[in-house]
């Protein structure tokens, strides 16, 4: 897509922009002091993203931080009454990923292009078949409800 982002970050920017607003564990007292401090609070969200996309954790915690130093990301304080901190897109992070969506279909059109109708459903079929396939194989965790 000839974007600044490797695929896996593209992923990881995904995830962030596509979930529910991630919550970092333990945010106040002593130890959630020292990880903002240290800025390890990503840890919890990189955990659960690489457990999701079958990565490692250490390679996820280094793209959030690497989001967060490009101001892609940020951390707020939750909803009361827990105020848990909640990782999310920045308005910065929001316009990177709409242009790797449009990229995304920009490329997408082009490969379909030259498809007739018929060649398009049937496309179209293999790709349903396909993301079926791959999600029976996925352990019960990792699917998507439907």
């Amino acid at each position: 897509m000839h974007s600044a982002y490797t695929l896996t970050e593209a992923r990881v920017l995904f995830e962030i922009g596509h979930r529910p607003r991630h919550s970092a564990t333990n945010p106040g007292g002593k130890t959630g002091f020292l990880s903002r401090a240290f800025r390890l609070d990503v840890e919890p969200v990189a955990s659960a993203v690489a457990r999701d996309l079958q990565v490692d954790p250490a390679y996820v915690a280094r793209i959030l931080r690497k989001f967060s130093a490009a101001g892609l990301t940020e951390m707020c304080t939750g909803p009361a009454p827990l105020r848990p901190r909640v990782l999310s897109l920045t308005a910065r992070g929001q316009a990177a990923l709409a242009a790797l969506h449009a990229a995304t279909d920009c490329d997408l059109a082009r490969l379909t292009a030259g498809l007739n109708d018929r060649e398009a459903a049937e496309l179209s079929d293999m790709l349903t078949r396909v993301s079926h396939l791959l999600g029976a194989a996925m352990p019960p965790e990792h699917r998507e409800a439907p």
